[in-house]
């Protein structure tokens, strides 16, 4: 189910505390508009300009999800070296393309470097959220 972030949502016509004070009406349909074109994601005005400043909450519910992503990416990539282990100590299930020299002292060594790659932007994602 795709549930929309209040990511997209800006408070620009709020200006300094929230009122709006000496903001053009329009501006904040023109901004979304425009950063809508731009981004091409759907962005639209704050209905309460207070509670969009004054909170993070839309941030942190798009890091959170970012970080449900991450895990979950990183179960599979773990998964798929595990299944990729062996031949003799391993399980062996599947073979993962060999696409770099493994070791020298090992040969037929096969790295996962696209797994292990995929792991470190996991654990980027997952320990940007600890911060």
């Amino acid at each position: 189910m795709k549930r929309p972030c209040q990511i997209w949502l800006n408070s620009q016509r709020g200006t300094a505390v929230g009122t709006g004070i000496n903001t053009h009406p329009k501006f904040p349909a023109k901004f979304a508009a425009e950063v809508s074109r731009l981004t091409g994601e759907s962005f639209r005005e704050a209905e309460n300009h207070f509670e969009a400043q004054a909170t993070v909450d839309a941030p942190v519910e798009l890091g959170a999800q970012l970080k449900t992503l991450a895990v979950s990416l990183l179960k599979i990539v773990n998964d798929l070296r595990w299944m990729n282990s062996g031949p003799n100590g391993g399980l062996g299930e599947i073979q993962l393309a060999a696409l770099q020299p493994g070791s020298s002292i090992m040969p037929g060594k096969v790295n996962p470097v696209i797994e292990e790659s995929m792991a470190m932007v996991c654990a980027q994602v997952i320990g940007t959220m600890l911060q």
